[in-house]
C-alpha cells in the first residue's frame, strides 16, 4: 500500500496548517527533544521576540522567556520547515505547511522526521489538521 497515494489529499492546500504532536505524561519529552535536537542531522534556529537567540537547555527557560517576548524554533527537514511551539508540559507541538509537502519524496521527508521524534522521544507522534485533533492524518506509535 502507497502511504503517500492514499494521504495526499491532506496536504492540498487550504489555508490552514498541519499540526504535529508528541503527548506524553512527562516533561521528560523536552528534555529528551532538545538531546536529540543538538546531535540531529537537522538544522535549527530559536528566536525570542524575532530575534535568533541561542536555543536554552530548557523548557522552564523557554517559558521564562516567553514572560517577555514570543518564542519559536524552526526546525530545516530537508525543504520542509518545522515549527516548535511551547504551549504546554506535557506536549510538544509543531506545525508545518502542507504546500511543502507536494511529492511522494517530500512526504518521505516528513515521515522520516515523524519516524525520528517518536524514536528519539519514546512517545507517539500525530500528524493532524490544525487545530483538529480527532483529524489524524497519521500515526506513529
Amino acid at each position: 500500500m502507497d502511504r503517500w497515494n492514499n494521504l495526499k489529499s491532506h496536504f492540498e492546500q487550504d489555508d490552514s496548517l498541519r499540526d504535529i504532536i508528541v503527548t506524553s505524561e512527562s516533561r521528560d519529552s523536552w528534555e529528551l527533544f532538545f538531546a536529540a535536537l543538538q546531535s540531529a542531522e537537522y538544522s535549527h534556529a530559536f528566536t525570542h521576540g524575532g530575534n535568533i537567540a541561542t536555543l536554552p537547555d530548557s523548557i522552564d527557560s523557554i517559558w521564562k522567556l516567553q514572560n517577555d517576548a514570543p518564542t519559536l524554533l524552526s526546525v530545516q527537514v530537508g525543504e520542509l520547515l518545522v515549527n516548535c511551539h511551547f504551549f504546554k508540559s506535557y506536549e510538544i507541538e509543531f506545525d508545518i505547511d502542507p504546500k511543502d509537502i507536494n511529492s511522494k519524496t517530500d512526504f518521505v521527508v516528513l515521515f522520516n522526521f515523524l519516524s525520528w521524534l517518536n524514536k528519539s522521544i519514546k512517545s507517539s507522534v500525530v500528524l493532524t489538521h490544525e487545530n483538529s485533533r480527532e483529524e489524524v492524518i497519521l500515526s506513529i506509535e
